[in-house]
This record gives C-alpha cells, sequence and structure tokens, in this order.
C-alpha cells in the first residue's frame, strides 16, 4: 500500500533535497519504541547526507503527555525550531508533562511561555489527531516502524530494513 498522504511541505522534514532514500516516522514522543527508531534515525541522518527524514505525529492514547507534546512541537515549529525541541523531548521522555514543555523549549532557546500558552489551548490538537488518522488509514499500526520509500515496514523486519534499504542504498549511492 502506497504511502497516503504523499509527503507535502506542511510535513516536518530534514535532509536531502534530492534523497536517495525518504524515510518517514510516525512517531509519539513518549514512547520508548519510537525513541529507539528515532536513535536509529538520528544517527543514520548523521552519517549520511542522500536521506529525507520526515516527521508525522502518531500520539498513542496510553502516553498522557503525547499529545501535549505533539503540540509543543508545532508551536516549536512555528517558531523556527521543531527539529530542537524534538530532539530534546525524545532526550527527556520521562519528563513531558505540560509543565516541563515550556522549560524544555527555553531550553533550546525557544520562546517557553508560547509553548506552555499552545499546550495549554491545545492548539493545532485537531490537526494532529488528523495526522494520526491519515497514518492508520495508510496501514500505520504502531510507532515500532517506518515508511522506507513507498513501504511500512515495522518491528521485527525494521531493523534489517534500515541495514538494507536505507544504509546499504545510501551507500551503493555514494551518500
Amino acid at each position: 500500500m502506497p504511502l497516503d498522504p504523499p509527503l507535502s511541505p506542511s510535513d516536518h522534514q530534514a535532509g536531502a533535497g534530492d534523497p536517495v532514500v525518504t524515510v518517514i516516522q510516525y512517531g509519539d514522543f513518549e514512547c520508548p519504541y519510537s525513541k529507539d527508531v528515532h536513535d536509529i534515525m538520528d544517527e543514520v541522518r548523521g552519517k549520511h547526507p542522500g536521506l529525507l527524514f520526515a516527521f508525522r505525529h502518531f500520539p498513542l492514547r496510553p502516553h498522557p503527555n503525547a499529545l501535549h507534546a505533539a503540540v509543543a512541537s508545532e508551536e516549536a515549529a512555528r517558531q523556527g525550531g521543531f527539529w530542537l525541541l524534538h530532539a530534546r523531548m525524545y532526550e527527556n521522555q520521562l519528563r513531558l508533562r505540560p509543565d516541563n514543555l515550556a522549560a524544555h523549549a527555553d531550553a533550546v532557546g525557544l520562546d517557553g511561555a508560547a509553548v506552555l500558552e499552545a499546550v495549554e489551548k491545545g492548539e493545532g490538537k485537531a490537526a494532529i489527531l488528523a495526522q494520526k488518522r491519515a497514518g492508520v488509514r495508510a496501514g500505520v499500526r504502531s510507532t515500532l516502524g517506518l515508511w522506507i520509500d513507498d513501504e511500512w515496514v515495522e518491528e521485527d523486519d525494521l531493523e534489517d530494513a534500515i541495514v538494507d534499504r536505507v544504509i546499504r542504498t545510501l551507500q551503493a549511492a555514494g551518500r
């Protein structure tokens, strides 16, 4: 099943403008599996400039702070600091209560008061949940997975796919 919706400028993207491989993570800032995927992809991104990486929200109900963290990240994006807060929240996964999010934003040079206000108002919450629903319709079932080019790969197959379809492809292309 192809990715639907396709990658667009409204997605949070980092990396190559002319990618060899495109990877999309549907993530939850409070999920340990999502953090594992983040950590692996962060390492790959640092070594391979031919990778385009995108992040979409997939906050899970069992994680009470995931939706707040997603709202905070969207406010960070409005301030031009999505990836800064993204990394900070994954590094501090056990401290994502709304009262912590402003401090995380301040720590990476963003306006923490604006982040807290956005969280308190739930700004962008409907769009975040719509993004999650679109992921479900596209076949996303967990945060332990990635779209690699046009295929969803998850759980037991993920590690081999990252090596074979991402790293080796990038190495073969010299990027």
